[in-house]
């Protein structure tokens, strides 16, 4: 298996989606499976992707080739988000969880720098 790398897309995923899982108690690999899965899991998968694309700032293009999806899913996801992001306590969760995951990436990216 190959190290952990901030700086790959797939990686960004993995970040985003193992840490949208841990924050509402669910498993990472449900997150991430390439199922849809129940309601919860995929609206975890909504906000994982959602995250990866605006706090690793990546394209929905290559959000959509990280987790395995149509550029419109992810799309799709992303309006759902912002649209949540209008409840002061989600958009506040959702800041959060953004800064950790910017945090992991620029210290990768510091670590690749160096």
């Amino acid at each position: 298996m190959a190290e952990f790398n901030p700086q790959r897309d797939e990686d960004r995923a993995y970040l985003a989606g193992a840490l949208v899982a841990y924050a509402l108690g669910l498993k990472a690999e449900a997150v991430l499976s390439e199922e849809r899965g129940n309601p919860v899991h995929a609206r975890a998968r909504h906000i994982a992707m959602y995250l990866t694309h605006t706090a690793c700032g990546m394209s929905l293009a290559r959000v959509a080739r990280a987790f395995g999806r149509d550029r419109s899913t992810i799309s799709h996801a992303c309006r759902i988000i912002e649209d949540y992001r209008e409840d002061a306590d989600f958009d506040i969760w959702i800041e959060q969880l953004s800064s950790g995951i910017q945090s992991v990436v620029l210290l990768g990216a510091a670590e690749v720098a160096v």
